[in-house]
């Protein structure tokens, strides 16, 4: 009989992250507690995309929050915490309240060696690439998309003759993916997921000035809920050696060995060899790349950036297995658009912390439409996009361009696991966005944007559907801290779940 697994128990990784973001605020040099108010009303002619009748609706969302940031000390982080209540005038059974979290801190329990890492995310975001609302669309409420991910990481760090440096970590992830009641688009139906993952490591990359080495290793087992017919583990480990032919340039060669049960139910394992390099050939570029031949075939990791005075690029290309979960977590980093955001900031508000420019890029970046699909499963994902902004006196212009193709890896076993890759052996994504602003006054700001986006399902069933977004509106500074705003919207959807939406949006954000 299969042992039901433990429930993850996420008021304690919340409490954490609150101690994370006030606790010790008497030594604190750099702190920020600062209350918030969100007022917004939104007008729209298809209330409910999936109703084949569209009804007119207006919705007023009231959103009392708090965003705190520590910068200095042992106690490292961010939290934004809003509670979101949205009322309707003529479908007030849809009336819905909810928390709505996102924060990451670090705890140095012991100086330079014992750290705690925590993070964590409360969002109602409909993650399906084929139906419903877009990812980031401010009136996706529905329960059933509700998703909460929390991470708790304790790591010890050491180091060891001149350059050599060591690691012992453990991460323990749990996701939750709200009603248990389950939708036709929503998250509620993917069920619950717990993961464990040990990770040891010890490298020097310039032991020997020209050559140096790295060992890794890791071991991770996921645990579901009943709705899955098993639990799956992953076990890697490698060895990297170092060629350092300049102070700017490396090269790496990697050999080692991989197992997981993913596909298979008896597991299946294989050697891993590979190679790659870093180059920072000026203090605002850096480009990495690495190659490698895995179970699941090749998979790669590719990384560009470059930063201007006036302008930031990103590029990125990765396969690897991922879930959910780790997307949702830190899967983000990794996407171009975010980094972009993040490089802007860096240009534009060099006064910012680190943490505050990754906050606000974060925010920024899960605002925004993004590439997304429905899954408790793991899968191979395969990655390629780009984005570049420019920002000028007046002007700022961003484009972004991304394909995505993630195939599943339990056809052969026969896993029960809710979401899309239940239905498609693959989903592939290709999207494009483009956003410009213009600073019509030192107060008032125009902005437009752009989003046109395709995403195909193949397997035992095929599923297209095509969206677009456009977005026109101005923004106004009201006073010192109050900010105002109106946006005109039109979505429109094409294919399986075909609909089209008109809102306009007023809002009003006040700090205190």
């Amino acid at each position: 009989m299969r042992p039901e697994p433990a429930q993850p128990r996420l008021l304690h990784p919340l409490a954490l992250l609150f101690a994370l973001a006030v606790g010790g605020t008497a030594q604190a040099q750099t702190f920020r507690i600062q209350p918030t108010l969100n007022a917004q009303l939104t007008w729209t002619d298809n209330v409910d995309v999936e109703d084949a009748d569209p009804q007119q609706d207006w919705i007023l969302e009231l959103s009392p929050g708090v965003s705190m940031v520590r910068e200095s000390g042992r106690l490292k982080g961010a939290l934004d915490l809003r509670l979101r209540s949205l009322n309707h005038v003529e479908r007030t059974e849809e009336n819905t309240t909810y928390l709505a979290l996102n924060g990451r801190g670090s705890f140095e329990a012991i100086e330079n060696s014992v750290f705690v890492d925590v993070d964590g995310s409360i969002s109602r975001d409909n993650q399906s690439s084929f139906r419903g609302r877009l990812p980031g669309d401010a009136l996706d409420y529905d329960e059933d998309n509700e998703v909460r991910v929390f991470s708790l990481a304790p790591r010890y760090v050491f180091r060891f003759g001149a350059g050599g440096e060591g690691r012992v970590s453990y991460r323990e992830r749990w996701l939750d993916s709200g009603s248990s009641g389950g939708g036709s688009t929503g998250s509620g139906s993917l069920g619950d997921q717990q993961s464990r993952a040990l990770g040891v490591g010890l490298s020097d990359p310039a032991a020997l000035r020209l050559f140096g080495w790295g060992l890794d290793y890791s071991r991770s087992e996921t645990r579901y809920d009943e709705r899955a017919t098993r639990d799956v583990e992953q076990e890697v480990a490698r060895g990297t050696l170092f060629i350092n032919l300049d102070p700017q340039f490396r090269l790496r060669a990697i050999g080692g060995y991989e197992s997981n049960d993913y596909a298979i139910a008896d597991g299946e394992s294989g050697q891993i060899w590979g190679g790659g390099f870093d180059w920072y050939p000026t203090e605002r570029t850096a480009i990495s790349a690495t190659g490698e031949r895995r179970i699941f075939g090749n998979g790669y990791d590719l990384s560009l950036r470059h930063r201007m005075a006036r302008s930031a690029f990103s590029l990125t290309a990765r396969r690897d297995i991922s879930s959910l979960a780790d997307e949702i977590a830190d899967g983000f980093m990794f996407d171009p658009a975010y980094q972009v955001l993040y490089q802007a900031l860096t240009s534009l508000r060099p006064d910012l912390s680190e943490l505050e420019r990754s906050r606000l890029a974060l925010e920024a970046y899960r605002n925004g439409s993004r590439d997304a699909v429905r899954s408790n499963a793991y899968y191979v994902q395969r990655s390629v996009g780009a984005s570049w902004t420019i920002d000028g006196v007046r002007n700022t212009l961003t484009l972004s361009v991304q394909r995505s193709d993630r195939n599943s890896l339990d056809t052969l076993s026969g896993f029960r696991f809710g979401g899309e890759l239940e239905n498609y052996d693959r989903v592939s994504t290709r999207s494009a966005s483009l956003s410009f602003s213009h600073r019509l006054s030192g107060f008032t700001t125009l902005n437009a944007g752009y989003v046109h986006s395709k995403s195909t399902g193949s397997g035992s069933a095929n599923d297209e559907t095509t969206r677009s977004i456009a977005r026109l509106g101005v923004s106004r500074r009201l006073g010192a801290n109050t900010d105002g705003g109106l946006t005109y919207r039109h979505t429109r959807a094409d294919g399986s779940d075909a609909y089209t939406e008109n809102a306009v949006t007023a809002t009003l954000g006040m700090r205190f």
